[in-house]
């Protein structure tokens, strides 16, 4: 028996984030599918100029809206017309994303995008999104569903097996590593200066140097340009720049290497839990805040709006190197919950395949 399932995401434009989480609903689905004799179809897409004509060349027998910051019109369609010709659909970790503080308020959500969101999630057969402040904006707008719950970002399902390989630009560095994700947002970010907060997490890290080996990496091609300007004002023989974004088990490895790791983009703090590896995020929209809150990491969590961002980078770096074990075990133990849960709408996602 063969089933189709529709995955909507932002996929195939090279984001490791996004495409590793693609990689892992297919991974984790077709183990499941193959326990109860599917063979699976998966089709991974980004939804644009997406018609009721594109659903009835498809022809899913589920559509899932995938991991990522999803609750926007672009990404809802597939789901709303899948929903009327009842084909089941699911949420799986999807989030909201916006410069909105909390709480939110519901009159600064556009009407026609609230509406659209309240649909999908009232009609969809399994809901899982990924943290508190995508269901505060839920709450704001009236989008409700018994079946609602906060699963954690799918990112996390990141398995960690042993390191096979290392980063050959590491070479044989004696001291300790702090992996640093750096990149670009083009300025729409909280605060609105990219550059400002660069300088910061340069000063922040500059007086780690003499102990510690800094590794500048980026998640998205796009982001190299971005974080070789920041290998620039830091300047310094131990900070090494990867100039590639590295693969997947390169990027496991390096997490594995790491006392600690500091991230800005959302992924890469999502992948650095996945691997017990204790990190400070750099909040440079709302999404990170969201993930950051599932885990109880608020308090190493740094908004790029922060006046005193320099000295809370700082704060949290110190508080996560004295405290790494610990902090590690108090990682993993926030972690767990959400990939049990995970994992049981894995399990009923191929469920409601087999009906």
């Amino acid at each position: 028996m063969t089933k189709t399932i529709l995955y909507i995401g932002w996929v195939g434009f090279g984001n490791q984030g996004d495409d590793l989480c693609y990689d892992i609903f297919v991974q984790e689905m077709s183990r499941r599918a193959a326990q109860h004799s599917i063979k699976l179809d998966i089709k991974g897409l980004f939804p644009a100029n997406f018609t009721e004509f594109s659903l009835a060349r498809l022809a899913p027998d589920l559509v899932v809206l995938g991991a990522g910051s999803l609750f926007e019109p672009v990404y809802l369609k597939p789901l709303v017309l899948a929903q009327q010709e009842s084909i089941p659909t699911a949420i799986w970790g999807s989030g909201y994303d916006s410069m909105l503080p909390s709480p939110i308020q519901a009159n600064l959500i556009d009407p026609d995008s609230a509406f659209m969101i309240r649909s999908v999630v009232q009609n969809a057969t399994l809901l899982g999104v990924r943290g508190p402040y995508t269901m505060e904006m839920l709450d704001a707008i009236g989008a409700r569903s018994i079946h609602l719950d906060v699963v954690g970002d799918p990112g996390l399902l990141l398995e960690q097996g042993g390191a096979t390989c290392t980063l050959p630009e590491l070479g044989d560095a004696t001291h300790s590593i702090i992996a640093v994700n750096w990149g670009t947002a083009s300025n729409n970010v909280l605060g609105g200066n990219e550059k400002a907060v660069a300088l910061d997490l340069r000063d922040a890290l500059l007086p780690l140097m003499k102990d510690h080996r800094i590794v500048i990496y980026a998640v998205w091609s796009k982001d190299l340009v971005a974080c070789k300007n920041l290998y620039s004002l830091i300047d310094h023989p131990n900070c090494i720049l990867l100039e590639r974004v590295p693969t997947m088990e390169e990027l496991i490895a390096l997490y594995q290497q790491c006392v600690l790791s500091v991230n800005m983009k959302l992924h890469a703090n999502v992948f650095s839990a996945a691997m017990d590896c204790p990190f400070v995020c750099l909040a440079y929209r709302m999404k990170n805040y969201d993930f950051a809150q599932s885990l109880d990491w608020t308090d190493f969590t740094v908004f790029f709006s922060d006046h005193d961002r320099k000295e809370r980078i700082r704060t949290a770096i110190e508080t996560l190197l004295k405290t790494t074990a610990s902090h590690a075990r108090r990682l993993r133990e926030k972690k767990e919950p959400y990939v049990a849960k995970l994992s049981t709408l894995n399990d009923a996602i191929v469920s409601l395949l087999n009906n």
